[in-house]
Parts: structure tokens; sequence; C-alpha cells
């Protein structure tokens, strides 16, 4: 009975710990694919119908279908079972596109249950703009032959809490005897290589204000981190105050609004140490996230990343930021070391039938270097071990 209690109560917890707000790693429901989550939800369970990497996680084109799952209540208790029959499951989300290490990337497809069409634009996991009608630009055809042609399963996204768009922007979904086909994509206008002519004195108050705004949330990070204090061990590590995470939100957009008005080139030579301080705040908040949220692998993930394409600050007031993010990546990779030692036990255990000591190596690896697929393996152990 002490067992039973300590496994359901474990198992509340890492629930917890996925369901704050903060994105996390989630398995298929055929526990075999991790995707990306961006707003864990109780009995949510999603099914991909693309391809998985080495290490499990959804790659390449296909589609995300989520599930409402109603599952059936253990007798005498009145929590539901993990592993028990389920009562049904509604479709409530679906989306098609590409993805990267279980994140989408890129163009993004939906189709609503009268065969219109929509897309947006996906970075690592994360919508970067609002839902537009219609299907994607001719400049990118891969992703509309696939959806047109049924290479890739773009089904209309179902009535329920959208996970990666605004309510406004999904259609609701009416059961129909048969799919409806995609409608055939309209001509569009190709969008110009390069943005219309700004003013001079425009263009001198708009890199004066990104320059401004710039330093202002890098002031406000460095306060938050205090003043960009080296990290040491993991638990020192604290997400950014949802103020601060939001105005570097909002940089984020600022500077990709200002890239497109002022060229790619012009941003670049007029405002490049800007441009990699926004990338790096980005890093930042991403990182914290992550790792608050008990997700090294993808803080350790990102924040290589960013510092294999930016490994030097090309300023010095950059310089304690880089210093930052540097020693979090080490952190987190020697972490990542000394958990696998741990790993390795674990599974020797586990072959062994040896259960009670592979969990404990899971749990000693899970709190030297705390991740979702780590987490699962002491799962998985505890419903074998109660014969769940």
């Amino acid at each position: 009975m002490t067992t039973r209690c300590l496994f359901v109560c474990t198992t509340l917890l890492l629930f917890a710990n996925g369901a704050s707000g903060d994105g996390v790693y989630q398995h298929t429901r055929d526990r075999r694919t991790l995707i990306w989550n961006n707003y864990p939800r109780r009995d949510d369970e999603p099914t991909w119908s693309g391809q998985r990497d080495s290490n499990g996680f959804a790659t390449g084109y296909g589609t995300l279908t989520w599930y409402r799952v109603q599952r059936a209540v253990v007798t005498g208790s009145n929590i539901p079972s993990s592993k028990g029959r389920t009562v049904g499951a509604v479709v409530i989300d679906r989306y098609s596109g590409k993805m990267v290490r279980g994140r989408f990337d890129g163009p993004v497809v939906n189709v609503d249950a009268s065969g219109k069409m929509f897309h947006g634009t996906f970075v690592k996991g994360t919508k970067a703009n609002d839902w537009m009608a219609g299907p994607l630009p001719r400049t990118d055809q891969q992703l509309n032959e696939r959806v047109s042609k049924g290479g890739v399963n773009a089904q209309p996204p179902a009535e329920g809490p959208p996970r990666f768009a605004t309510a406004a922007s999904i259609r609701p979904f009416t059961p129909a005897t048969s799919a409806p086909a995609p409608s055939t994509p309209a001509p569009s206008t190709p969008a110009p290589s390069t943005p219309p002519a700004v003013e001079p004195e425009v263009k001198s108050r708009m890199i004066t204000d990104f320059k401004e705004q710039t330093q202002a949330v890098l002031s406000r990070v460095g306060d938050a981190t205090g003043n960009f204090r080296e990290i040491d061990r993991l638990n020192s590590v604290q997400q950014l105050p949802p103020p601060v995470s939001e105005s570097v939100a909002s940089l984020v957009d600022r500077a990709r609004d200002f890239r497109a008005k002022v060229g790619y080139e012009t941003a670049l030579s007029e405002c490049r140490s800007e441009t990699e301080t926004v990338d790096a705040l980005s890093a930042v908040d991403q990182g914290t996230r992550n790792i608050a949220g008990n997700d090294a692998s993808a803080a350790n993930s990102g924040l290589t990343d960013f510092l294999k394409d930016n490994p030097e600050p090309t300023v010095d007031t950059q310089r304690p930021l880089w210093r930052y993010l540097t020693s979090m990546r080490l952190l987190c990779s020697r972490l990542e070391k000394e958990a696998e030692i741990h790993l390795e036990r674990a599974r020797a255990f586990a072959s062994a039938g040896r259960t009670g000591d592979a969990i404990r190596e899971y749990q000693e690896a899970y709190r030297t270097f705390p991740n979702p697929a780590t987490a699962e393996k002491i799962r998985q152990l505890r419903r074998n071990g109660l014969g769940l």
C-alpha cells in the first residue's frame, strides 16, 4: 500500500512540473516519439504521422494530432487510471509541417472542415507570426504539394483550446462523412525580395529606438540574473520574472519587424551587436525556462546551438551576457556526463531484473540532470514493478 501511494504521489508531482504553463517534451500515445508541448494539459495525448530521429524526437514532415482522452476511474479511487480502459478520445488539434527535434520549425499548415487553408511560421516550436488565410506563398511549394497530395495528413484543427495559435485564427471542426479536398491554391503575388525604401529620417529614428529598447531589456535581464552572475548549479537558475520574459519576447518581435522594414543587410551593418544581443537574451529566456521546467537537456541543446553560431561577443558590453550563457552550457554539459554514469548503472540493473536498484540510479541521474527521457524511464519501471 505504501509503495502504491508513493507511486501515485510521484506521478502527480511529475505531471505538475509539466503543467505549469511552460513547455515540455511529451511522448506520443504509442510511447515511441517525443514532441514539444507548449501548453501541457492533463489527459491531452498526441500522435505523430511522420518519422522520428535516433533519439526518439519527431523529425521531418508529418501531422501532429492532439486528443483529449477520457479514462476509466480506478475502482475505489477518484484517480483516473493512466493504464486503464480508455472511455473516449476526442480530436482537439491538428497541425502539419516539418519537425526538428520534436518541434515545428518553418511553415505550418492547417485546413478547416470546409477545406479552407491557413498557414503560419514556427521557430523552434514557437509560432512566429499570426495565422494567415490561404495556402503557403509560392516560394515554399514543398509543404503545399505534400498537403494537396496527401503526403502530409493535413486535417482541420478541431474545436478546443488551440495549442499553438490564437482561438480566433482556428475554425471549429464539424465531423463530415468524407474529408473535403483542399481548395486549389489561389495565385499569390510573391513578396518583394527587398523591403520598400524607408526615408532616411525614419530609418535613423527606427535604428535609435531599436538600440534603446535593446539596451533597456538587456538591463532588465541583467537585474533579474544578478548582473549575469555565472551559473554553478542548476538550482540557482531561476526563470525570468514574467514581466521581464515578456519584454524579451516583445524585443524579439521588434527585432524581426525591424529587419523586415530596413532590410537584413542594413540591420546587420547598423545594429549587428544589438541583433546578436536580442538572440542572446532570447537564449537566456528559453534556457532558464527549460531548466526551471526540469528539462536541462533542451536547455543544453539550445545553448549549444546559440553559442555555436555566436561563439564570441562582438562588443565588450556583451561579455557578461556571453559568460552567463557559457557558464550555463558548461554546467549542463558537465552534469549530463555525470548523469550518464548513473544511467549506465540503471540500465545494467534493469537488464538484471533489479528494478529497485535501477529506479534509484535513474532517480539519481534525474536529480543530477533532469530531463523528460529519464523521468519517463522512472515512470515505466514503477509501472512495471506494480504490474500496471
